[in-house]
């Protein structure tokens, strides 16, 4: 019998390190003394996450004869090293202490990591049509005074946004969100900007019957969830697209939790309703998240994909990408935590252009009382019904005389309507009245432009109703905003 070729499969194998992980900390003063206390640490914690946080960290160390009262006021620096060695000397993190404090014969100290810089810096910047990598670039040059950028990728995404006085850690989330990239800064003071997901850890695992100490409860992680979609589209002769998509399951069960969406692609209802029922669908539910224990991990650095096997709890052997993770060492042991997608979903980035509509002067919302929906004329086209009116090259007029009305088709809505909002484009057009109806035109409300009403008998049949008494009232174009 002849031999058949068989297809390779490539199987996830972890190669545990020879040794265990040691660690080492040591705090730098102004003046560059230099403090090692490993030896004293009673308790250490520290947690870092790639593009959503910055790193912290807390520790505690026995000093019964108050040797480090007054030592350290703020600002020293710590660093922590880890190797799998009998002594650690690689730089793992860095950051700088906040708080001290004295307690029953012990010192805590807590800080944040090298990138607290960067939370209190504003940007006023513009960019057209550059790539991601290269406005992060810029940021670092302009406000980064001794920070590198080394290991920033090319993303090939080009971004044109004008900062005034922005956060720059918003900003970086902003580059990220249109890239899909991560960023980070690591201990050497260097940024990191990779593709999330496509760094690998190769010499890091979490594996049953080795180091894998427990799996923690997976728990729905709400932080994700959003469950009312507002779509804005574009903005035409002085009116705008609104839609707004509800989950009414997901807000009672984890309350309202809003995003907006802009963009100028979007030019009629159905697209904008379209987009916000699939956004809704992607982020009602929140994604499955909990985290694994093992024993420390050396070399472990933030967005990193480490592998993880636990058959037993359902966790088949592959590389997940790293949420966030904790090291915490005590007198119980030297221990890792970290927060992973049981099952990671591909959550679609907003689009670049969603991002760059925001900082464009001409797309700026007309929305000032947070309506849903919108109901739009253009008047493009002949609609509605008419009494000495008509549709002339896209404008609603009088045919003669001074006097006349038209009445537009009948919307029927999901929801009872109980306030609305005119926006009114037009020339003279103090000469016409609108009146709203959500009977169907049984009864009108008087609204004026630029003006919200609250409806008296709050309804789901929507119709307008203008009427004129100028011959020189022109209407281009009228939209009827309305929750």
């Amino acid at each position: 019998m002849p031999v058949r070729s068989a297809r390779a499969i490539s199987p996830v194998i972890y190669i545990p390190p020879v040794n265990s992980a040691a660690f080492a900390l040591t705090v730098t003063a102004s003046d560059g003394t230099v403090d090692t206390i490993s030896d004293y640490v009673t308790s250490l914690e520290i947690e870092d996450g790639a593009t959503e946080s910055i790193g912290r960290f807390e520790f505690e160390i026995w000093d019964p004869n108050e040797d480090y009262v007054g030592v350290w006021s703020g600002g020293e620096v710590v660093r922590y090293y880890s190797d799998y060695a009998a002594t650690a000397t690689t730089l793992r993190f860095r950051g700088r202490i906040e708080k001290v404090s004295y307690q029953g014969n012990k010192l805590k100290v807590t800080g944040r990591s090298e990138s607290l810089k960067f939370m209190d810096i504003t940007v006023t910047k513009s960019f057209n049509n550059t790539d991601t990598s290269e406005i992060l670039k810029s940021l670092i040059d302009t406000y980064g005074s001794g920070f590198t950028y080394s290991n920033i990728e090319t993303s090939n995404t080009n971004l044109t946004v004008t900062w005034t006085q922005k956060p720059f850690w918003e900003c970086i989330q902003e580059i990220c969100t249109a890239a899909g990239f991560d960023c980070y800064v690591d201990a050497s003071l260097d940024f990191h900007y990779f593709r999330s997901g496509t760094v690998k850890n190769q010499y890091e695992g979490i594996v049953h019957e080795y180091n894998l100490i427990e799996v923690g409860e997976f728990a729905e992680d709400l932080a994700l969830i959003k469950n009312r979609i507002i779509v804005y589209g574009a903005e035409q002769d002085g009116i705008q697209i609104i839609y707004t998509a509800d989950d009414l399951t997901s807000q009672a069960a984890y309350g309202i939790k809003e995003e907006t969406v802009n963009d100028d692609n979007i030019i009629d209802y159905a697209s904008a309703q379209e987009l916000a029922d699939y956004y809704l669908v992607k982020y009602k539910d929140p994604p499955i998240v909990g985290e694994i224990k093992s024993l420390l991990m050396a070399s472990i650095q933030p967005g990193q994909a480490i592998k993880i096997s636990s058959p037993a709890d359902n966790i088949p052997p592959a590389a997940y990408v790293i949420i966030s993770y904790k090291h915490n060492i005590s007198s119980d042991g030297l221990f890792t935590s970290v927060k992973v997608n049981k099952e990671p979903r591909h959550i679609s980035h907003v689009l670049k252009k969603q991002i760059e509509r925001q900082y464009q002067s001409e797309q700026t919302s007309s929305n000032p009382y947070e309506m849903r929906y919108s109901y739009n004329f253009l008047f493009d086209e002949d609609t509605g019904t008419h009494s000495n009116t008509e549709i002339t090259d896209g404008i609603l007029k009088l045919v003669s005389g001074s006097a006349g009305h038209w009445i537009s088709t009948v919307r029927t809505t999901t929801i009872n309507i109980t306030e609305a909002y005119l926006v009114l484009v037009g020339s003279k057009v103090t000469g016409a009245v609108v009146g709203v109806s959500v009977n169907g035109g049984s009864s009108y409300q008087t609204i004026g432009n630029k003006q919200r009403i609250v409806i008296t008998n709050p309804d789901k049949r929507l119709r307008i109703k203008v009427t004129f008494s100028d011959a020189a009232t022109q209407i281009d174009s009228l939209s009827v905003q309305y929750k």
